[in-house]
């Protein structure tokens, strides 16, 4: 279960199965999808296409924050961020899209 900021922890990301990105090495664990734009809810909220509320919209992907959980040690335990994906709004933010932000080839989509 996500702490109250909506991080999970690792055990619960790899229940998941889904991939997640890890900044310091620049790679997704897995890339199951072609072509993905998979944004935090924040950078959904910034770029004007916000997820759904009330946990009606899943993750499609996490990625690792090496810096999350300054708090206690138990908010240490919560540092993967969900994604949600926006590939359908690709066309109307690829020129504010920061690589990280991006899984596969656009070309592929």
């Amino acid at each position: 279960m996500p702490n109250k900021k909506g991080w999970y922890t690792k055990e619960e990301v790899l229940e998941t199965g889904l991939p997640y990105f890890i900044p310091s090495s620049k790679r997704w664990t897995d890339t199951p999808y072609p072509f993905a734009v998979l944004l935090t809810k924040s950078r959904c909220d910034e770029l004007g296409i916000p997820i759904l509320a009330s946990g009606r919209e899943m993750p499609s992907a996490f990625r690792y924050l090496a810096l999350a959980g300054r708090g206690t040690n138990e908010d240490k335990r919560y540092r993967y961020a969900p994604l949600y994906d926006r590939t359908d709004a690709y066309h109307l933010i690829k020129d504010q899209l920061y690589p990280h932000e991006i899984m596969g080839d656009p070309d592929n989509e």
